[in-house]
């Protein structure tokens, strides 16, 4: 006997403030696992209410700071006052391209929501992973 087919659906990685957001179910975690429990619970809770789990897009928000260079970033985050209430990437657009892929590959989330920090400079670095 086989296992079933899984089918996940696509990526989705927004920007807050973007309307693709609204349908989301927002994760706010201290770290990974704690998101990855907070999914579970989420689809666990679709099924008591007799929901398809799969309808639940679990999106783990991550506050962003990024710069070309990674000291640079984390020299800006320093300047900030920051809640520290959730994921939090400070470094590269690379990094967090990076991270992007883990949180999905491990099933963390089925959607981030990522969410400028660092300003003008952040949101345009996000912009530019994004498009490419």
């Amino acid at each position: 006997m086989t296992a079933p087919l899984s089918i996940r659906r696509a990526r989705l990685t927004v920007i807050d403030g973007d309307p693709a957001a609204d349908s989301l179910t927002r994760v706010r975690a201290a770290d990974l696992g704690a998101a990855q429990r907070e999914r579970r619970y989420l689809r666990a809770d679709a099924v008591r209410d007799g929901r398809d789990p799969s309808e639940v897009v679990a999106a783990l928000e991550v506050d962003v700071v990024l710069d070309e260079r990674a000291a640079d970033a984390r020299a800006a985050y320093a300047r900030l006052e920051s809640a520290g209430d959730t994921v939090t990437y400070v470094g590269t657009p690379a990094g967090l391209g990076s991270l992007i892929d883990d949180v999905y590959a491990a099933e963390v989330a089925d959607a981030v929501v990522l969410r400028p920090l660092g300003g003008a400079r952040t949101a345009a670095l996000i912009e530019g992973l994004l498009a490419a």
